[in-house]
């Protein structure tokens, strides 16, 4: 079957991108720069999510699609393809649209329910892969400072949301469908930190950053309405991505990938 992968170039797109075409689907992957390690057999497409007619040409003949929430074109989109696996968030359950964050995504969903396609939702914890944003300070030195850093996560493994994607776009089964997922164990920051130190031969020490200072340092390049919403979800509880969801093993019958495999496969990049 034709899948189309908007946002080919992230972490879970690419990953649905890789997956689907190992198992001989015809994919063609929508990002603005094409991919470095694209994979064999797939179709590169230069396109812009906020303009669907930029990648209107890959949609003709399209099966299914694995789109972004929240860009400008999802709505036109919609209408050329049947069937959509939209990667939204453990925000949506909220239903709460005065958190910049929750808004988007529930937005998100409520453009895929109206319109005419089967569709599955994924509303995953946060990504293991969030790690790569320690990488600037491991090249100043051994010391990880983050916000948030007392609230423990199951943090999920970007290929296993691109397994339940590509379960998704090409089953039936999964139709109407939203799954809340996360990794199998409750990990702190710090337990983390201490993980991919081990991983790649470094004494690695957190420090877990006081709420005016991760506020301020996160206001440096972020809009405070999104500061706000994450200040809402960890501080305020709005989200809980701390408890183990059990969805994955359920759909795709065996366990979740942990932090330690994400780590197998990705410690070169810390190094």
């Amino acid at each position: 079957m034709r899948i189309i992968v908007l946002g080919a170039t992230g972490n879970v797109g690419g990953e649905v991108t890789a997956q689907a075409a190992a198992l001989g689907h015809d994919v063609r992957a929508v990002a603005r720069h094409r991919p470095a390690d694209l994979s064999a057999g797939v179709t590169f497409v230069p396109g812009d999510l906020n303009d669907a007619t930029s990648y209107a040409d890959a949609l003709t003949g399209a099966d299914a699609l694995f789109t972004l929430p929240g860009y400008a074109g999802l709505a036109d989109t919609l209408a050329s393809v049947s069937k959509v696996v939209l990667l939204s968030s453990s925000a949506a359950p909220s239903g709460r649209k005065d958190n910049a964050v929750a808004k988007y995504m529930i937005e998100s969903e409520e453009t895929v329910r109206g319109s005419s396609v089967q569709w599955t939702f994924l509303r995953p914890n946060a990504f293991m892969s969030n790690a790569l944003r320690w990488l600037p300070q491991l090249r100043e030195g051994d010391v990880i400072r983050e916000a948030f850093g007392d609230v423990p996560l199951s943090v999920v493994h970007p290929a296993d949301l691109a397994a339940v994607a590509v379960a998704a776009l090409t089953e039936d089964r999964h139709d109407g469908q939203a799954y809340r997922l996360s990794g199998p164990e409750t990990l702190s920051t710090g337990e983390r930190v201490r993980m991919l130190g081990d991983a790649i031969g470094r004494d690695l020490t957190f420090e877990a950053l006081p709420d005016d200072v991760a506020r301020a340092e996160m206001l440096k390049d972020t809009p405070q309405p999104y500061v706000d919403a994450f200040f809402q979800f960890y501080r305020e509880g709005l989200i809980d991505e701390t408890t183990v969801q059990h969805t994955f093993e359920q759909v795709m019958g065996r366990p979740p990938r942990t932090f330690a495999d994400w780590l197998a496969g990705n410690a070169d990049r810390f190094r």
